[in-house]
């Protein structure tokens, strides 16, 4: 049976900056391509076609090297490569590895196992790309996942809450989070206080990596 390769942007050791593993020792595989390209996107490298094939026996080689517990797989948009993906994920759990993965929301989880954490966008106005969201993605959460809104300004929190609502988002029993557009000034403490005010249990998220400016250890050359 032929190996299964993947379409690799970048792989890097850092620490995690996002969800509710943030602050952990990762080891980061970057897919490449995506099929939305938002406005605010801040990984604009990942969507082009230059990128590096390499295979699943590979990158686990990387993964025991590193020892890194945590192991975040993102994009670009990962799910795009979803076939080539699983063996990658089957090979990384039996190396007791915790995983992550970063997803858009615009392709199907389904065929992701439950034990990875799952950690979902829905695109607000600001993205460009509001009506993205897969709604069958839905009936997939479990109370391991994560629903993540990116704000830029009220409009955008406030058609995250109607998406909450009108989807009983907090009844799937995922963790939901509210994430500052860390490019507009002064949204971060604006973003809090409606958090506040909402009355709701959201988790305020900032992205620490761009709050600290980290740099991460390469492990393979950017394409």
């Amino acid at each position: 049976m032929k190996e299964k390769t993947l379409k690799i942007s970048e792989i890097f050791y850092s620490f995690q900056g996002e969800s509710t593993l943030m602050g952990t020792p990762t080891l980061f595989i970057r897919l490449q391509g995506c099929n939305l390209k938002c406005k605010i996107c801040d990984t604009k490298h990942s969507w082009g076609k230059k990128h590096k094939i390499i295979s699943c026996k590979e990158i686990l080689k990387i993964a025991v090297k590193t020892k890194a517990p945590f192991v975040c797989i993102t994009g670009g948009e990962p799910l795009l490569q979803t076939k080539e993906l699983l063996p990658l994920i089957k090979g990384l759990l039996k190396l007791k590895k915790i995983i992550s993965i970063e997803t858009n929301g615009s392709v199907s989880i389904k065929k992701i196992p439950i034990n990875v954490k799952r950690v979902i966008d829905v695109k607000t106005p600001s993205t460009g790309f509001k009506t993205s969201f897969k709604k069958d993605n839905l009936k997939y959460l479990t109370n391991y996942d994560e629903v993540k809104f990116v704000i830029s300004n009220k409009a955008d929190f406030e058609f995250a809450e109607k998406f909450i609502q009108k989807n009983n988002l907090n009844k799937t029993g995922c963790t939901i989070l509210m994430s500052p557009n860390l490019a507009k000034k002064g949204l971060a403490n604006k973003l809090v206080n409606w958090m506040l005010k909402s009355g709701q249990q959201y988790i305020f998220q900032p992205q620490l990596h761009k709050l600290i400016k980290e740099k991460p250890i390469n492990l393979i050359k950017r394409s």
